[in-house]
């Protein structure tokens, strides 16, 4: 489900025609959550989600930005041996994420962790063999040096949102009040892109993805 100004319409359509559908009860709750306006993963996300848990079978992953817990579920269904840590601060979302935990993570791994999350993370420690970021985009680049620190070698790092509807790459927001997300995802972009310790690759799916390893 490409946003605009990520790719052509004709394109996004196909994808979405060819795409095989998620089934089973995650499939009919994402549905739901969707249908209702809460800010899921996008199905696509969804999917690079599930095959890089089925390639790296982490043992260990933190989410930052939980919403609903709809990712924390598929990662919980992909890896079911896996803790995951993921951080939400909207009181809204946090209420509605316990619930689904409790309905659906019988074996009580997913431990959601209340408040900001760049109040959170510098008090973390370990290290987590993968990482989704999906939160205040503004906030990116306050993230990236924690995230740095508790990915493990070889971890992968997996940031949703990138390109804010196309507007980071044409370098102008659709109004003037999104000129701070968009100057800041840049800047996030380019700290990423800069710093040796990664290989990033940025996918125009979605509202931009990017996939990086810690070397």
């Amino acid at each position: 489900m490409s946003k605009t100004g990520i790719n052509f319409e004709y394109v996004s359509e196909y994808l979405q025609y060819v795409r095989r559908k998620r089934t089973g009860w995650l499939a009919e709750k994402e549905l739901y959550w969707r249908n209702n306006g809460f800010p899921i993963a996008e199905p696509e996300v969804g999917d690079l989600l599930e095959i890089i848990c089925k390639l790296k079978k982490p043992g260990k992953i933190l989410e930052i930005g939980t919403c609903v817990g709809f990712s924390s579920l598929l990662m919980n269904q992909t890896v079911p041996d896996a803790s995951i840590i993921t951080i939400e601060r909207n009181p809204v979302m946090i209420k509605e994420a316990k619930i689904n935990f409790e309905l659906y993570d019988k074996a009580r791994n997913i431990q959601l962790l209340e408040g900001d999350a760049a109040n959170i993370l510098p008090d973390l420690n370990g290290q987590y063999d993968l990482i989704f970021l999906d939160a205040a985009k503004g906030q990116y680049p306050v993230y990236l040096p924690d995230i740095k620190r508790l990915l493990s070698s070889e971890g992968v790092f997996i940031s949703d949102n990138v390109l804010f509807n196309g507007f980071v790459a044409k370098g102008a927001p659709d109004r003037h009040r999104n000129k701070t997300i968009v100057m800041r995802l840049d800047e996030y972009l380019k700290m990423l892109e800069a710093d040796d310790d990664f290989k990033t690759v940025l996918l125009p799916i979605s509202d931009g993805v990017t996939l990086s390893i810690k070397k």
